[in-house]
């Protein structure tokens, strides 16, 4: 029967299958430094910019001056309106917090005025400002906050949105990095990674567990971050995150040889 099925070859497969993954990893959008104007009046819209470099593009613009003045716009405004811009091109004015930061989808008190159309009616200028400044809405105020936050990085918005600190990043990594090191252990000495009883009255959990206590025993600062002392959702001790680590290993392992031939 041999004669009428080809063998499969396992090796082929495997390098198909981690050659394909390479591929498909999706190709990192760069900023282009010509699309970022100083003229606010001749900006695209910051949504216009790919969500992947969209932070890159405000930390951009974070950078640069969009301040000038013509004969109705009066450069003292600059000091008492600190979002304030002005477009040569355009000969308008323009919020620049709102124009980083406005959601795309305004309400009925908000407009475009002073992120994409410009405004021009220097005669009530003053009064204008202070109106948009302290819109109900509460739009600018909400761009503002965000702004300000943003030039911190510690509360941009990925760190906002979590509540991690940089010392439970640290743990994590550590924890991951000792993980990671019994993971390949294992591998290496081709050893069963789970026992038959890994309850917390066992004497015999398995391998991983008994590694992981001698790793504890011999670094008393591996003991601060793992078991015990480890978060209870992140002990990095389950059956998943183990097969994740399992083949992380083997795919570096796959593509190192790869690279070698």
């Amino acid at each position: 029967m041999e004669k009428y099925y080809a063998k499969k070859d396992a090796s082929k497969s495997t390098v198909e299958t981690i050659e394909s993954r390479v591929e498909q990893k999706r190709p990192r959008i760069e900023l282009d430094m010509r699309d970022i104007v100083a003229d606010p009046g001749e900006r695209k819209p910051i949504d216009d910019f790919h969500h992947d470099i969209r932070d890159e593009a405000r930390r951009a613009y974070l950078q640069i001056d969009g301040k000038g003045q013509s004969r109705g716009f009066v450069g003292s405004w600059f000091d008492q309106f600190d979002w304030l811009e002005y477009s040569v091109a355009k000969d308008a004015a323009y919020c620049f917090y709102c124009y980083l930061f406005k959601p795309q989808q305004a309400g009925f008190h908000s407009n475009d005025t002073f992120t994409k159309v410009g405004f021009r009616n220097w005669k009530n200028a003053k009064d204008s400002f202070k109106e948009h400044a302290q819109s109900i809405d509460g739009f600018h105020n909400n761009a503002r906050k965000r702004a300000l936050d943003f030039k911190n990085q510690r509360q941009s918005v990925e760190h906002v949105w979590t509540v991690t600190s940089a010392a439970e990043e640290e743990a994590y990594k550590a924890r991951l990095t000792i993980m990671l090191g019994i993971a390949r252990f294992l591998l290496l000495q081709a050893l069963a990674f789970r026992g038959h009883d890994e309850s917390k009255t066992s004497r015999n959990k398995g391998t991983l567990w008994r590694c992981l206590n001698g790793t504890k025993k011999k670094d008393p600062k591996a003991a601060l971050v793992t078991g015990e002392n480890a978060p209870g959702n992140n002990q990095m001790s389950c059956p998943m995150v183990q097969k994740d680590l399992a083949r992380a290993c083997a795919e570096e392992t796959s593509l190192s040889m790869i690279k070698e031939v």
